[in-house]
Order: C-alpha cells, then sequence, then structure tokens
C-alpha cells in the first residue's frame, strides 16, 4: 500500500465541480475512491459489503468515510482533509450511510444536489443513501466521473509512461532468460516476469495483478490455466514455439497492461507474416487514433484492415482500452463505444489475432492521444519485430 502524488488530481477535480451542477459528489467504488483519495489499496476489491465513500463537496472539505479498522492507513495514506470512520456491526452498509449524512448535514444545504456514481453502488447501498439524504436531491453522475478520469493530467501521463516501460522492461528481462537449448517451463517463466518487474519497483499484488506465459497449444487459448490465473502449465517451452508474456502490474496506484511476443528460436516464414500482419494491424489503429475521432471508428478501420487483408482478427473483443488507476477503465475501441477521442487520453491498443496453427497472437502497446494523433508510451526496445530468443548453451 503506497500514499499516491497528487498528479494534479486535486486542482483538475475542484475545477470540475466548480463548473458542475452538483453541490457535492459521492463516491463509490475501489477505483474512484482511489482515485479521488490517492489511497492506493488494493485490498478494497475484495471487501464490496465494506463501503469505503469520499465526499468532495463543493464548497468545506474532502472527506472519506471508511470502516474503523482502516482510519489509521486512509489517514496515513489519503490527501483528503478528514477521515470519518464508522463501527461495523452485522451490517456495514446501515452505518456508513449514516456516517454519509451526518457529515452531509454541514456541508449541502436542504436540498442539495448530490452527485452519485450509480455504475459503482449496490442496491443495498444505495437505498440506505437514499433514506439516509431524505432532503437532498440524489442525481447520477457516473457519466461525469467517467468523463473526468478518462483525460489524463501531464502527472498522470508521466506516471503511466514509467510504469509501461517498467512492465515492458520487466518482460523483455525474462524473456532474456529464455535458453533454447535448455527451456524452461511456462510457469516458470511467468515467475520470473513477475519477478523480473518487481524487481523495477512494480507492485504485482491486488485484483488486477496477473503474470501470464503460454506456448505451443496453451497459447492457443486466451486463457490457458484460468482456475490458477493463467500463470502457466509446467509445460516445457519447446524449440520454435511462439511464446506469449503478459504482465498486469501497477506503482503508485497506477495500472500497465502489457504482453509481448517471443519466438523460441528463429521464427519461421508463416510466424513473421503473422507479427507482421499483427504490427500492421496496431499501425492501423495509431493512424487513425486523433482527436475528435470516435472510438467505434478506430476499432471499424482495424476490422475492415483485418477483412481486406485476410488476417484473422478475433471479434467480440474490441481493440483497445484505457488505462489508469485500474487495469481497464473507459474508454474502449470496441463497436459500440462512440466517445471521442481527446488528447490526453491514454489507451492500451490490443488487436487480437489468430496464427497459422491456430495460436493467438497479440503485443500490446500503450499510447496518448496528442494534438495531432498519437504516441507510443514506454517501449523498452522496439517492438516492430518479435523478440528472438535464440541463445544456446
Amino acid at each position: 500500500m503506497k500514499k499516491m502524488k497528487k498528479l494534479g488530481i486535486k486542482e483538475k477535480v475542484c475545477n470540475a465541480i466548480e463548473n458542475s451542477e452538483y453541490d457535492a459528489i459521492v463516491a463509490v467504488g475501489s477505483d474512484n475512491v482511489l482515485y479521488l483519495s490517492g489511497a492506493s489499496m488494493p485490498f478494497l476489491y475484495s471487501y464490496p459489503d465494506r463501503p469505503v465513500i469520499v465526499i468532495w463537496p463543493k464548497n468545506g472539505i474532502r472527506i472519506c468515510i471508511c470502516p474503523v479498522e482502516w482510519e489509521s492507513t486512509l489517514r496515513n495514506m489519503s490527501w483528503l482533509e478528514k477521515v470519518s470512520p464508522y463501527t461495523e456491526g452485522e451490517d456495514s452498509i446501515k452505518p456508513a450511510s449514516k456516517t454519509l449524512a451526518e457529515e452531509l448535514k454541514g456541508l449541502v444545504d436542504n436540498g442539495g444536489k448530490i452527485g452519485l456514481d450509480l455504475n459503482r453502488v449496490s442496491n443495498a447501498l444505495f437505498n440506505n443513501i437514499e433514506n439516509a439524504l431524505s432532503g437532498l436531491e440524489i442525481v447520477d453522475c457516473s457519466d461525469w466521473i467517467k468523463t473526468l478520469r478518462m483525460t489524463k493530467t501531464s502527472e498522470e501521463a508521466e506516471l503511466l509512461e514509467d510504469v509501461a516501460y517498467r512492465t515492458d522492461h520487466g518482460i523483455v528481462g525474462s524473456a532474456h532468460h529464455i535458453i533454447v537449448t535448455h527451456p524452461k517451463t511456462e510457469m516458470a517463466l511467468a515467475e520470473d516476469t513477475r519477478v523480473h518487474c518487481m524487481e523495477r519497483g512494480l507492485d504485482t499484488v491486488g485484483h488486477h495483478s496477473m503474470a501470464q506465459a503460454a506456448s505451443g497449444i496453451s497459447a492457443k487459448k486466451m486463457w490457458p490455466l484460468v482456475d490458477r490465473y493463467a500463470i502457466g502449465w509446467e509445460k516445457v517451452l519447446q524449440n520454435g514455439e511462439l511464446v506469449r508474456l503478459g504482465m498486469v502490474s501497477s506503482y503508485d496506484g497506477y495500472w500497465s497492461d502489457a504482453t509481448r511476443t517471443v519466438i523460441n528460436g528463429e521464427p519461421t516464414a508463416e510466424q513473421s507474416k503473422t507479427f507482421n500482419d499483427l504490427i500492421s494491424l496496431r499501425k492501423k489503429a495509431m493512424d487513425t487514433i486523433k482527436p475528435g475521432v470516435k472510438c467505434s471508428k478506430v476499432y471499424n478501420s482495424v476490422l475492415e484492415k483485418a477483412g481486406n487483408d485476410g488476417i484473422k482478427l478475433l471479434n467480440g473483443l474490441g481493440v483497445g482500452h484505457g488505462i489508469g488507476v485500474t487495469s481497464h477503465e473507459p474508454p474502449y475501441l470496441t463497436a459500440t463505444d462512440d466517445t471521442e477521442l481527446k488528447p490526453g487520453m491514454i489507451l492500451v491498443l490490443d488487436p487480437v489475432i489468430s496464427g497459422p496453427d491456430g495460436e493467438i497472437w497479440r503485443s500490446k502497446d500503450t499510447v496518448i492521444v496528442t494534438d495531432t494523433g498519437c504516441k507510443t508510451l514506454g517501449w523498452y526496445i522496439n517492438w516492430r519485430a518479435p523478440y528472438i530468443a535464440a541463445y544456446n548453451l
């Protein structure tokens, strides 16, 4: 657990609320709490029945409500001015809602408008909040918070680039341990990836974190070992196989989502062509990404190129997503997301294709939308070609 840097978020949120219709924002959900409080606590995802609530008023101090057990943690980690604990009983929702009502009394006049992210609140918690806040108007602010979080501050962008670079470096470090004549198992390689990322200061704990290695027949599945978080089988890597290395990790509360393709030995002509096909879809996405372009247009442009070139793009997955205080967040490069891209949005590009033997190929890239297009963030090496493991002993 770490105290996050302020990253310009406090000023950004204050300005947004000042220009909004809300007298206060009431935020729930682990991701919103992390974003607004600055307290990186990955364990919150495991306790959805123990509410942590952030109150961010237009005028007045900002408050975090939490179980008394977590009070000292929030005080030490959060940049909010006040932490207000509640004592839990058989039901945590009622005391949390009661504390919320008490704190809002001094911040918002009767009849005031409270923005609540309805996408993050359970029915039970909403009913209790609605009863506790009688006299106040509760309206949905989920789109407001989503829009706020999608465009990063320059400090957030700098941190996300750092996280992407450290993760890319960690994956390359683990790939250095692939020796063609003395191959490792997938599971050992996944552990190498995790350890190399930890050595670069990354956190590999929390709800989203995962290391993966998949090769040969395992590479034909998206999640070859679901019940073990896809970390890999005890399968030994074989010469000439595709090896897919993935790592999802965080640093100072912000996430990376990386997957790279390694060839265990010299690639065949078919493998080289498949990788070039994958790179051509990435280039198409990057050429399409510009301010004002809809996410759905980026997806459709990649889909059209795949169809024209005979590339087996896996449908239904989209070709990318946003990243920030979670590993997957809006906007999404899918057929149904009509969000218009803006400078400062950070995306993970992830077209996924099927290779000649049915194996799944992917190579994720983090990019930032600029004033004129987009720019790649966090490359440790040049990923215009696959990494070739050719060490021999």
